[in-house]
């Protein structure tokens, strides 16, 4: 798949030298705070049936709900999710955009042209180490996608970890101009699955992503059940795996070479060696 063009406000905030000061300004002064919340009131009830029109989005499922707020639409639940049952098929958890990315053996990996340390990833030096030489899947969210997640195998989960940080948008400019990653906020915890041994999942914000809700710690899960969800906008999921643990598909392994490549939740997209 063809990377998407960034909008022209991405372009003008993270590739220029004038939108750079302007974003650190709205930062700063918690824009996407203040927009987060408009976006959560009454007041926000226009902007749904726009949105819905220019990005084209099915809403059968949901024929004849009303709506309170556009982050009421935004985080709408489906009533059943399809998935793969298959237990040696590795599920998407949600749908977006995938990347797939070698963790190298001095715990490094690099996103968009960003050098990642497994280290800064979660801010602990211990954590990160059973996952060098293994995998890194990004599942990039676009405002479009259907922004709750579930579990890609059956698990058993330790604590969720919160880290504070900015909200800078997840556009591919934004990831080729800063470790967008490392500096955003983010939930992650680990998961020992059944399948695919222990898996470490990062919920990452986005601009005006102030939630990341995540259900469930310290306790087990089935593949397929919730596991969480965003509000407001684009955001991303990304998933670490110890070495041969996980095998993509081969037609996943050809679109990649393209770049991104779009998944729907609950698809196959990999499998334990």
């Amino acid at each position: 798949m063809k990377k998407k063009p960034n909008d022209r406000s991405t372009l003008f905030l993270y590739g220029t030298r004038p939108g750079r000061v302007v974003l650190e300004i709205m930062l700063a002064m918690k824009v996407p705070a203040m927009l987060g919340f408009l976006l959560r009131t009454p007041l926000s009830i226009p902007a749904i049936k726009p949105f819905i029109r220019k990005n084209g989005i099915n809403m059968d499922e949901w024929k004849g709900r009303k709506f309170h707020s556009f982050n009421d639409f935004f985080t709408r639940k489906k009533e059943t999710v399809v998935f793969d049952p298959d237990p040696s098929h590795f599920i998407s958890p949600c749908d977006s955009l995938l990347t797939s990315y070698d963790i190298s053996q001095d715990s490094t990996f690099r996103i968009k042209g960003a050098d990642y340390s497994l280290e800064d990833f979660f801010q602990d030096k211990e954590t990160g180490k059973k996952f060098i030489g293994g995998k890194c899947l990004v599942f990039r969210l676009c405002a479009t996608d259907y922004h709750r997640y579930i579990y890609s195998d059956n698990a058993s989960l330790e604590k969720n970890h919160f880290i504070k940080g900015k909200l800078y948008c997840v556009q591919p400019l934004a990831l080729e101009k800063l470790k967008v990653f490392t500096l955003n906020r983010r939930s992650w915890n680990i998961m020992h699955t059944e399948n695919f041994g222990d898996v470490a999942s990062v919920e990452i914000g986005a601009f005006s992503v102030g939630g990341i809700i995540n259900h469930h710690e310290n306790c087990s899960v089935k593949k397929g059940e919730e596991k969480g969800y965003f509000d407001l906008y684009g955001s991303t999921i990304a998933m670490l795996f110890e070495k041969d643990r996980i095998s993509l598909l081969p037609e996943i392994l050809g679109g990649l070479k393209d770049g991104e490549y779009r998944v729907k939740i609950g698809q196959w997209i990999a499998e334990s060696f």
